[in-house]
Formats: structure tokens, C-alpha cells, sequence
């Protein structure tokens, strides 16, 4: 390989157009198609695909809609003054969104006509709504005493303000088969759940915080679209909050949580991560002392990172932010390439002697740098095979530019005086100096045996490594404890290709929360399938009905009423609309079809999802264990649910715990398998001379080992980050452990040029070294939780690669040689 790029070396110098213009053509050509990539914003690629046992996927939660709403709340003492702020914000909000158009629809206040509507609805459909376990309590009714009680009952009920507004109800119920269905009718009489309603406005119980639900556009994973929203959003608060300093206004929901999250990780990347780059680029511009450093430096990395995106382009067609964010590590490995070849070109006169110096090292710690991140394309999450992916192409990419076009753009051999500076740092015998080496062996010694004994855990809770906004965070809080301050409401829903399919499957969903309840696990839920009923069953019911209501029945009914509705002042007559409707013809009807509920209560209710499913959904309370374990209410209930393929819970997390452990595990044996890998490179490339790949491979073990072991020391657990800077820490160990064993061969073949290699690979490393650091370490001050994970066992990692192969590699090697 080395004689393959000293040819195109002789063959650019020579035809420097071409070098060129290829150069260019190449830069020209993945750039294009890097700008093509499109950057996905969803932080739920995070998540691990979760699946049945069939292999179907369980739930895929970026198809849900129900996720997509946004609770706006306006909260004060004042309800007038909140409902005229709801109102004028509301208006103001879909003004200002005419343009753009991101919102579809806000659902605020109840329409005048809502509950006539309702009732006639009801009156016209009643035989459907009623269980026909209720008509034997309905043949305890026909008794004169009875009906003299309810007569009384009816006048009152007349005379009152209901019976003002909807006579007709009371005059089709003369023996108060309302009392009886009163229970039964719960849902649909209180389908407001925990809200309450004054002026047809929503409000929690204690009336301070008034409540409206956006439904957007756009899928709640799609935070590149929903910025616009959120940026309207923003500005109506604040200019609302001027001119109504008493209301204080918020909002939370998953869309909203997207949004933030984009923007922190576009903001850490903008601040503490290219901060930290531009620190990094002014240093190592101090250390060569040569205007052109920077070009240098960046055009290899700038073009991996082109080729990379390009790959991701025409494998994937998207690419993960947060991927491309926690990327930022790799470049820093791909800088060190760069560095070592512009830094050995301190040390020798001409190109060729530049490449016979470089190419194997370089390409070998590619190699096996590739192979520690191809571990990623076997895990189960999206994420992590994307950055495993990119990570591997920008690594070529920038080791191929390294060596094919950067020795061509290289200078004439001009040693700065840090260059020089640093030569007596670089010569200095640390490896000969017992107590340093005892230190290193001791902490080594205490770290592996910490991890031998305690183990490492995995955090697989994923809300950790969620970005919780303050304006958010305090809008949920609020809203929970205005509501049920001490329990949880979660969702959870039953599915079907029809949405009557999955109404019927609501009924298995039903019971299992009905026994649920009775347990004590649960505390209530909603019956939705009281409010959709199936046609089948709508028909049975209608069926019964009529089966019921026979004519000596209505006889019986007829003369009860002749005898008992005067004594309350009543005339008998006024009851015809109660045979009316005992006798009537009925039809099984859809309530999801009929425009009767507002859609934007009935998103809550069904959907028909992105994939195309329907569910139908129910809000289920119980307590709120401050713990997640699995002997908690809600994962016993969870666990309950989810066994049936046909019920869902709506919680992304639940399914992706132990799809995570497992992940883990996985990960756990691909990394020793990487490990392996790399073995066997090493032994291939130090032609199977065991005491040279072992050397080489002892820095990269102990390295690992080291960081598991402070985990276990300072309690860090693992999380899915900690699973790609492993990846990490393990490809620059890696490439350190190569270099420095490189160097120490070389010094025993060839002792004068051997020693300008050894000390151009230590000097490669240590600007290496306080790059990565740097970079590294402007995480540890990110705000996003996924990027400041990255900043600890990183920087653990990356000081106990650096120390092993400065230190006591070297210092094995030598003792070796001495006693042999």
C-alpha cells in the first residue's frame, strides 16, 4: 500500500493540474450531495425499535398523532380576565399564522350548540347507549309507589332550569330511567375528565389556570417545521405578558419538547462544541507558526466529513442531528491523522520519505478504528447505526485525503520553535521513571479491580438524556398539580385496521383496566367504549330494546301514568314522546362520524394514526411512583397491557427499557468482539510476532478497562451515549497504542531516523491529545444532557489512552528488550 501512494505521489508532483483540479472535482462532487442529506431533527430516532414476537413492530411512535398536541395554558385568579386572554391570544395566534400556516387547529372553547346537539343526538340514538344489564333494575319501576315519587320528581325537574332548556328529555322518561342509567351515561355526560368548564372555556378544578390544545400541522418528530410554531409562540407570550402582566403563560408537549431539544443541541453545538474547535485551531496555528496550519488542517477533516454526509446521502437519504452533533468526537479522531502527517513533515526533508513514514500507521489505525465503530451497525437503534455509518466514512475519508492530496499541499520542512519547544518535553524518559510508573500501575490495578468486583450499570431510563425546557418544565408541573397532584395519567389505547375493529377491541382494554381497578393499581380511567359504541353491539342493544318494551309494558307504563301524573299536576298526556321513542325504528350509528364531539376532543379520543392504524384511547390515573421500577403501579400495569398485541401502551420508553438492556448486552459482546478484531489486525500487521501485537494491544484493553472502572468508582452508569464514546474512546486508543508501537519497532531497526519517528509520533499524539481534551471537555459545560454525557468517561478515556501508550507502553517494550 505504501508503494501505491508513493506512485500517485510521483504522479501529482509531476501533473499538478490534475492533482488540482481532481482535488477540487472531488470537493465540488460529495459536497453537492452532502448539501442534498436531510438532517432529521427527531430526538426519537434515539429510541430502539421495539417489536411483537411475530417481529411486527409494537409501537412506532413518530405515526401517532395524539403526541402532537400542545397544551397552552394561561394561568391566574382572575377566570374573566383568563378566558378574555384565551381568547384574545387564541385569535391573535391563528392571525399571525395565517403565512405560515403551521397550526391546524386549537381547540379552546365549547361551541353554544355542543350540548343540544349532543342531547338530540342522544334522544335519536338512546336504545344504543343503554346495556342490557341495566333492564332488570328498569322492572323494579313498575310499581304505583314508584310512580308516584317519580311524578313528583318529574314536576320539579320541569319547573327547574334543565327542564326549562330540554323538556323533552324529562316528558320521554316519565318513570326516571335516568336515575338508573345515571352511572352508565357518566362518560358521556362528564366527558371532561379533570377539567371543568366556565364560559365553554376549559379550567383545571380550582378555576386558576385556563386551558387550550393546539393540534399542529406537522408531526411533533418534524421539529424542523415546528420551529416556526414555537418562534410565534414565544413571541405572543412575551407580548402578551406586557400587556397582562397578572396572567402567566406556558405550554408542554412533545412537539414542544422536540423543538427544545433541537434547539439546545443546535445551540451547544454553535457555542461550547465550535468554541471550543476555534480555541483548538488558534492553538495548533501557535504551534506551527504558519498561516496556512488552519487550511491544512481543516481541508482533510472538511472533506471526510463531505464524504461521510455523502454516503449517509445515498445509503439512508437523512442523517440524524444529534448524530451529527455527538459526531463532533469524530472529527477529533480524524484530526489526529492530520496531525500526525502535517507534524512528521517536521521532522523529514521530502514527500516520499513523508509516506514510507506514515502510510502503514495511519492506514492501520483506520483500519481498526473502523472496525471499533462497526460495532454500531449492529444495535437496534437508528441513531447509532447512522453514526456508526458516518463515523466510519468520515474516517476513511479524511485518511485517504491525508495521504493522496495533503502531501502534495505541504511546504518545504520548516520546524517551528514549538516544534522545537516540545522536542524536550517529548525526549523526556517518563517511561524510566519507577514512581510515575508505580502510580499508573496502582490506579490501573484499583480501576480494573473496581470494575471486576462492583460491574458497570445501564441506565435505561430515556428521559435522562431528554432536554427539559424551564417555560416547559413549569407548564407540565403546573398542569399536574392542578389536576392530580400526587398520580400519573398515562395513555394507553387499543388498535385495528377499521376504527370500528379497534372500538371492539377497546372492550379486552376495558376489562383488563376494569380488573386492574379493582386490584388497586388503577385508579380510573376513562370508558370510551361507553361514548363509541360498536355497531354490533349498538344493534344488540337496540334489538334488546325492543324486545323489551312490549305492548303490555307500555300498557302497564300508560296506565301509571293516568293514575299518578295528576296528583303532581301533571297531564298524562304530556308523555307521548315516551312512546314515541319505545316504539321507535333504530339504526346502529358511528358517533366517531357523526360531527357531533369537537374534533379537538375527539383527536384524544381515536385517531387514525400516520401508518394508517386506528386506536382508541383512554387516560388512565394511578399512582405516581418516584421511582421506575418493575414492581411500580404503572409498569405492572403496563406490563398487564402490553402482553395483548392488539393494546398499546403510549409510552415509547416502556417498550424501549428492556429493548435497551438487551441492547447493552449486545453492545457489551460486540465491543469484545471489536477488540478481537483488532487483535487479529495487529497480529496480521506485526507479522504474527506475539510480544509486538500484544504490546500494541495492552494500552487499548487496559484503556477500556480503566474507564469502566471509574464508572463503577465515582457511580456513572452507562447510557445509550456512553455506548458511542465507547466506540470512541476505544478507536483513539486504538490509534495511540499503533503509533507509539510504530515508533518503538523503528527505533530498533533504524536508530537516527527512528528516533525523529518516535519523537514525530509522540509529538502527533500530545497535539492530539490537548485538542480531543479541549474539544472534549467544552461538553462537560453543554446544556443538553445526550452531549454533557458524552464529556466525563470521554475525557476519563482519552487521558488513560494517552498516558498508557506515553508511558508505560515504552516502558514495557524497553524492560523487555533489556532482560532479553
Amino acid at each position: 500500500m505504501t508503494g501505491l501512494f508513493i506512485r500517485l505521489s510521483r504522479y501529482f508532483r509531476t501533473h499538478k493540474a490534475v492533482c488540482w483540479l481532481s482535488m477540487i472535482a472531488l470537493f465540488l462532487f460529495f459536497g453537492y450531495f452532502a448539501t442534498q442529506l436531510h438532517l432529521e431533527e427527531d430526538i426519537n430516532k434515539l429510541m430502539p425499535s421495539s417489536k411483537n414476537e411475530d417481529g411486527t413492530t409494537k409501537l412506532a411512535f413518530a405515526d401517532l398523532k395524539i403526541k402532537d398536541k400542545v397544551f397552552l395554558l394561561f394561568e391566574g385568579n382572575d377566570t374573566e380576565l383568563l378566558t378574555e386572554v384565551c381568547d384574545e391570544f387564541v385569535d391573535s395566534l391563528l392571525l399571525h399564522d395565517s403565512v405560515n400556516q403551521t397550526i391546524g387547529d386549537i381547540f379552546f372553547q365549547l361551541d353554544d350548540d355542543l350540548i343540544p346537539d349532543g342531547i338530540d343526538y342522544l334522544t335519536e340514538h338512546l336504545p344504543a347507549y343503554i346495556d342490557t344489564s341495566v333492564y332488570a333494575r328498569f322492572d323494579t319501576l313498575f310499581t304505583r309507589e314508584h310512580f308516584t315519587r317519580q311524578m313528583q320528581q318529574n314536576r320539579e325537574d320541569l319547573t327547574g332550569e334543565f327542564g326549562e332548556m330540554f323538556p323533552e328529555l324529562i316528558l320521554m322518561d316519565p318513570m326516571g330511567m335516568r336515575s338508573v342509567l345515571a352511572d352508565q351515561m357518566a362518560p358521556l355526560l362528564n366527558a371532561g375528565g379533570s377539567y371543568k368548564t366556565i364560559d365553554n372555556h376549559f379550567f383545571v378544578p380550582d378555576s386558576t389556570v385556563c386551558i387550550a390544545f393546539i393540534t399542529p400541522r406537522y408531526s411533533a418528530t418534524n421539529t424542523g417545521q415546528g420551529s416556526a410554531m414555537f418562534q410565534l409562540l414565544n413571541t405572543q407570550i412575551e407580548q402578551f405578558t406586557k400587556s397582562y402582566p397578572s396572567v402567566q403563560i406556558s405550554y408542554h408537549g412533545t412537539p414542544a419538547s422536540g423543538f427544545y431539544n433541537s434547539t439546545q443541541i443546535k445551540q451547544d453545538l454553535t457555542t461550547t462544541i465550535a468554541g471550543a474547535l476555534l480555541l483548538v485551531l488558534v492553538f495548533l496555528l501557535f504551534c506551527f507558526r504558519r498561516w496556512d496550519t488552519i487550511p491544512l488542517l481543516l481541508l482533510p477533516v472538511v472533506f471526510g466529513t463531505l464524504f461521510g454526509l455523502s454516503m449517509m446521502y445515498w445509503l439512508k437519504g437523512e442523517f440524524s442531528l444529534l448524530a451529527l452533533g455527538i459526531g463532533g468526537v469524530v472529527l477529533g479522531v480524524a484530526l489526529s491523522y492530520v496531525l500526525h502527517v502535517l507534524t512528521h513533515q517536521q521532522f523529514v526533508d521530502d514527500t516520499e520519505q513523508l509516506l514510507k513514514d506514515q502510510v502503514k500507521p495511519v492506514l492501520l489505525g483506520c483500519l481498526t478504528t473502523i472496525g471499533s465503530f462497526a460495532g454500531l451497525l449492529f444495535v437496534k437503534t437508528d441513531l447509532l447505526r447512522d453514526f456508526g455509518l458516518f463515523a466510519a466514512f468520515a474516517i476513511l475519508g479524511t485518511t485517504l485525503f491525508s495521504l493522496i492530496y495533503l502531501p502534495q499541499l505541504l511546504r518545504k520542512r520548516q520546524a517551528s520553535s514549538f516544534i522545537r519547544l516540545t522536542s524536550s518535553f517529548i525526549s523526556y524518559p517518563f517511561d524510566r521513571k519507577k514512581p510515575l510508573i508505580a502510580v499508573i500501575l496502582l490506579v490501573t490495578v484499583v480501576c480494573v479491580g473496581a470494575f471486576l468486583t462492583g460491574g458497570t450499570h445501564f441506565d435505561a431510563d430515556m428521559h435522562n438524556l431528554g432536554y427539559d425546557h424551564p417555560l416547559t418544565e413549569h407548564s407540565e408541573q403546573i398542569l399536574r398539580d392542578k389536576t392530580y397532584s400526587n398520580d400519573k395519567s398515562k395513555y394507553f389505547a387499543s388498535q385495528g385496521r377499521t376504527m370500528e375493529e379497534a372500538i371492539e377491541n377497546f372492550a379486552i382494554l376495558d376489562h383488563k383496566l376494569d380488573s386492574l381497578q379493582q386490584l388497586g393499581l388503577v385508579k380510573s380511567y376513562t370508558s370510551t367504549n361507553q361514548i363509541f359504541v360498536p355497531l354490533q353491539l349498538q344493534q344488540e342493544r337496540i334489538d334488546a330494546w325492543k324486545q323489551y318494551w312490549t305492548d303490555e309494558r307500555l300498557k302497564q307504563v300508560s296506565r301509571l301514568i293516568e293514575e299518578t301524573a295528576p296528583q303532581a299536576g301533571i297531564n298524562a298526556n304530556a308523555f307521548g314522546p315516551f312512546f314515541e321513542a319505545a316504539t321507535r325504528d333504530y339504526e346502529p350509528d358511528a358517533l366517531y362520524d357523526a360531527d357531533i364531539i369537537p374534533e379537538g376532543y375527539q383527536s384524544t379520543l381515536t385517531e387514525q394514526s400516520y401508518g394508517g392504524d386506528y386506536l382508541v384511547f383512554t387516560s388512565v390515573r394511578c399512582e405516581n411512583d418516584s421511582v421506575r421500577s418493575s414492581e411500580s403501579d404503572y409498569m405492572r400495569i403496563c406490563d398487564a397491557i402490553a402482553k395483548d398485541p392488539n393494546l398499546l401502551v403510549l409510552d415509547t420508553y416502556y417498550y424501549t427499557t428492556d429493548t435497551l438492556i438487551e441492547m447493552s448486552e449486545d453492545f457489551n459482546l460486540l465491543q469484545w468482539l471489536s477488540m478481537l478484531f483488532v487483535l487479529i489486525v495487529l497480529c496480521l500487521s506485526f507479522h504474527f510476532n506475539a510480544r509486538h501485537t500484544l504490546l500494541a494491544f495492552a494500552p487499548i484493553l487496559l484503556s477500556w478497562l480503566i474507564v469502566l472502572g471509574v464508572m463503577v468508582l465515582f457511580n456513572v452508569q452507562f447510557n445509550l451515549i456512553s455506548i458511542i464514546i465507547s466506540t470512541f474512546i476505544f478507536g483513539i486508543g486504538v490509534d495511540y497504542s499503533i503509533f507509539i508501537m510504530h515508533g518503538l519497532i523503528k527505533e530498533d531497526v533504524q536508530m537516527h531516523s527512528s528516533f525523529s519517528i518516535l519523537q514525530s509520533h509522540k509529538t502527533a499524539i500530545l497535539l492530539s491529545a490537548v485538542v480531543l481534551i479541549t474539544t472534549v471537555s467544552s461538553m462537560l459545560i453543554a446544556q443538553h444532557p445526550a452531549i454533557r454525557s458524552v464529556g466525563f468517561t470521554t475525557l476519563v478515556g482519552l487521558l488513560a489512552a494517552v498516558i498508557l501508550s506515553y508511558i508505560l507502553q515504552p516502558a514495557i517494550y524497553h524492560w523487555l528488550n533489556k532482560n532479553e
